[in-house]
């Protein structure tokens, strides 16, 4: 069935123009600690904005989480290279130490987010980041707090987590850390 939304999208594809992010999205473009050639994955890529952004930046390997298997099927065909899939947040259908950094861009509410925190820590390689952002009043609907949001990072393993924040959105970013080698 076609929609307003729906011929929108495809309107301004066939022109080429960009969608806009989020504050949410900005925050973690802003937040990345990106290089050249790194995994990304975005848990919820919804109209996959934040992939295509930062496709537009540097090269990248693109993936990305959509709920609906059309969205996810419309990411694929706007992003050539992407491995875009349907899945969700909390139980994340790629391997253990799969990316360079995991990007979760909207809010997710109670046990979900503990969950979502869980499984990006799953699939980060040692060293990877995490940055779970979303606007200040998201992160107040979400039945946990951002100090409790920063405690359940910590507790998933985290390190270095802190919060960042600025006008509009705020962003929660932690690191898997690196296994010590031994003597």
């Amino acid at each position: 069935m076609l929609t307003k939304t729906t011929t929108l999208n495809s309107y301004q594809a066939a022109l080429g123009i960009k969608k806009r992010l989020t504050a949410p999205m900005r925050a973690c473009a802003s937040w990345a600690m990106l290089e050249e050639h790194d995994k990304i994955l975005d848990m919820a890529c919804g109209d996959g904005a934040l992939l295509s952004n930062l496709n537009d930046k540097m090269r990248l390997t693109l993936c990305g989480l959509c709920e609906q298997p059309q969205q996810a099927r419309a990411v694929r065909e706007m992003l050539d290279d992407a491995d875009v899939i349907s899945g969700r947040v909390d139980d994340i259908p790629w391997r253990d130490d799969s990316f360079d950094i995991v990007l979760l861009p909207t809010g997710v509410k109670g046990e979900v987010a503990r969950r979502a925190i869980e499984e990006a820590f799953r699939v980060l390689h040692q060293g990877g980041q995490f940055v779970m952002a979303s606007s200040h009043v998201q992160m107040n609907e979400s039945g946990l707090s951002r100090r409790e949001l920063m405690r359940v990072m910590q507790e998933t393993g985290f390190t270095a987590v802190s919060c960042r924040k600025n006008l509009m959105c705020g962003a929660l970013v932690g690191f898997k850390p690196r296994k010590e080698k031994a003597e």
